[in-house]
C-alpha cells in the first residue's frame, strides 16, 4: 500500500513532465436582460499540461468503454495530461498554445491518481 507521502512524491515527479500551459474554460450563463441567457466561455483555471496527438489506429480508453454515450469517439484528436485531481469535466474546453479543444472524455482514475488525462478534439 502506498502512503500519502509516496503518492505526493510521485505526483510531483509527474508534474515536472508537464511543459505546457492550459487554460481550462467553463461555459457560463448570464442574463441577457430580456428574460433569456447568453452563454460564454470563461476561464476556470490555468494549469500545467502536456498535449499528445492521437496516433492513427491508437485505441482510446473510450473505445473500450460503453459510457461514451452517443459521442463520436473518432473525433478525439489529442490527449491532454494535467496534474492529478485537476477540476476538469467533459463540459469544459481547454486552450493550449492558442488552440482550443473540447473535452470529449475525462479518463477515470483510481485513488492513486498520479495525473489526470482527458481526451479532446480540436475546435475548428
Amino acid at each position: 500500500m502506498l502512503t500519502a507521502s509516496q503518492i505526493a512524491r510521485m505526483r510531483a515527479t509527474m508534474n515536472r513532465a508537464l511543459p505546457d500551459i492550459a487554460i481550462i474554460q467553463r461555459r457560463t450563463g448570464a442574463s441577457d436582460g430580456a428574460g433569456g441567457v447568453t452563454y460564454t466561455w470563461a476561464p476556470h483555471a490555468t494549469v500545467a499540461c502536456r498535449v499528445s496527438p492521437i496516433a492513427g489506429g491508437e485505441m482510446l480508453l473510450s473505445d473500450r468503454n460503453s459510457s461514451s454515450g452517443d459521442r463520436a469517439v473518432d473525433e478525439t484528436t489529442h490527449v491532454v495530461t494535467v496534474a492529478a485531481e485537476t477540476d476538469i469535466t467533459e463540459a469544459d474546453r481547454v486552450i493550449v498554445s492558442g488552440v482550443t479543444h473540447e473535452v470529449t472524455t475525462v479518463r477515470a482514475r483510481g485513488e492513486w491518481e498520479l495525473s489526470r488525462r482527458v481526451d479532446v478534439k480540436e475546435v475548428p
